[in-house]
């Protein structure tokens, strides 16, 4: 394992993992804010920091099928209305300011769907965010870059590949 911090999420999150349930939801928060509050100083967290890359798989569990990402995203970058299909996910930011508006889809008497925001808040460091099966949501990074965990129940690459997820792309908001 690459570090202290990483090593201990990983065995929070295997202990923690029953499904998908309020303890769960719980127990994978408070891991992932223990993980950002310890892993600023650690070599692969600076390294992220250092190149920035979109993306980087810091953890796959062969076990439960949980994926720990780290996101790396430039300010303005906008991710339009999404869901995860059939899976969860939990987004913490190690860095930076974010923005996640919440949709939901809805149809009208007529037979005519719409996305109708529920709002959006700004995430700073150390808060976390959980989207369930169902849950839509778009990002938009607020400060020069961000860091950003990304737990995920699944692979969401099999996810977008068998039809599940949905993007709401002709959506402006």
């Amino acid at each position: 394992m690459q570090s202290d911090s990483l090593q201990q999420f990983v065995e929070d999150a295997q202990e923690g993992w029953s499904g998908l349930n309020s303890d769960t939801v719980t127990r994978l928060t408070q891991a992932l804010e223990r993980l950002v509050a310890n892993c600023g100083t650690e070599a692969w967290c600076r390294k992220i920091h250092e190149e920035k890359p979109e993306t980087v798989e810091l953890y796959r569990d062969e076990k439960w099928g949980f994926v720990l990402l780290a996101h790396t995203e430039r300010k303005g970058l906008y991710r339009p209305p999404h869901d995860h299909g059939c899976g969860w996910v939990f987004y913490i930011l190690q860095h930076g300011k974010n923005r996640i508006g919440t949709y939901r889809l809805v149809t009208d008497r007529q037979g005519h769907s719409s996305l109708v925001t529920r709002g959006d808040s700004t995430k700073h460091p150390g808060e976390c965010s959980v989207y369930l099966p169902g849950d839509i949501h778009d990002t938009e990074c607020m400060s020069d870059y961000i860091v950003q965990f990304r737990l995920t129940s699944s692979d969401f690459a099999k996810e977008k590949a068998e039809g599940r997820m949905t993007v709401f792309s002709s959506f402006r908001r």
